[in-house]
């Protein structure tokens, strides 16, 4: 198998991607996304659970049964999908199945109880951010309403780092749903009024891919200001983008993004292109 690394990848489409599976009716959700982007682009999915050895029955059969659901609904849209069950810590067996099946883009449902702040060390995904080789999109669901995202609200800074992961992702998302994506600037007061560069430049390249673009500015502070945007258009989905460092540094120390993601207006996803 051939695993391509272009330097202009928003030309192709992600060919193996991993999705995560638990007990959890959220992971579900993630997965829906996954299925949609493996449909749209033609994907390999690898359905994939890694259960402690501890785990009780009650957390087995509800794991299974999403698998066995999730299964059916992707062999009957001709999906090439796998489904993979593990014993073991998933924060080290999640990036050797990533690097065996040489996924591309792997998606993490958090759990309940899995959130940013001062305990983020102690928690799987601080591992994964660290460890995972491919892009990886970190799923907050908290609405089971709206599986297909029709406005997806795109937060963007003056800099837009990791571009070319990050169009790849949005474009392959907005297309795989229909939907129109809203890239968002909040603006600070000393600033020139109007769009960055390289917000302007990112949004021709969706356009380039049949994606409706929307741009909204917006003032005040970070998180609230996000929030506020997400409930007032009704978008169903945010994407927040970061490198593996910054979302390190930032999350663990606190960081209004970090609350977004953890008491989203919508559902969330935080996009972490691969190192």
């Amino acid at each position: 198998m051939i695993r391509f690394r272009l330097r202009h990848p928003v030309a192709m489409s992600y060919r193996n991607i991993v999705s995560v599976i638990n007990e959890h009716t959220a992971s579900t959700v993630t997965a829906r996304y996954a299925i949609s982007l493996a449909a749209a682009g033609k994907a390999e999915l690898v359905l994939y659970a890694a259960h402690d050895e501890r785990s009780d029955e009650t957390v087995l059969r509800h794991t299974d049964r999403h698998l066995d659901h999730l299964f059916t609904v992707a062999f009957e849209l001709d999906i090439a999908v796998t489904r993979i069950t593990e014993i073991g810590n998933i924060g080290t067996l999640l990036p050797q199945r990533v690097q065996a099946e040489q996924a591309d883009l792997v998606f993490y449902p958090l759990t309940p109880y899995e959130r940013y702040g001062a305990d983020l060390q102690r928690h799987t995904i601080r591992s994964l951010l660290r460890t995972i080789r491919s892009d990886l999109a970190i799923m907050r669901a908290i609405t089971m309403a709206k599986p297909h995202p029709r406005r997806i609200l795109v937060p963007l800074g003056k800099v837009i780092s990791d571009r070319e992961h990050r169009l790849l992702f949005i474009s392959e998302l907005a297309r795989s749903f229909h939907s129109q994506v809203t890239l968002y600037h909040l603006s600070a007061e000393h600033e020139a009024k109007g769009m960055p560069d390289a917000i302007t430049q990112f949004r021709s390249q969706l356009q380039h891919q049949d994606v409706t673009v929307l741009e909204r500015i917006g003032r005040g502070t970070l998180g609230k200001s996000i929030t506020v945007e997400a409930i007032t258009h009704h978008n169903d989905l945010i994407v927040l983008g970061a490198s593996e460092r910054g979302v390190l540094r930032r999350l663990i120390f606190g960081n209004p993004v970090g609350d977004v993601m953890h008491q989203p207006p919508c559902n969330a996803i935080l996009f972490r292109a691969a190192p």
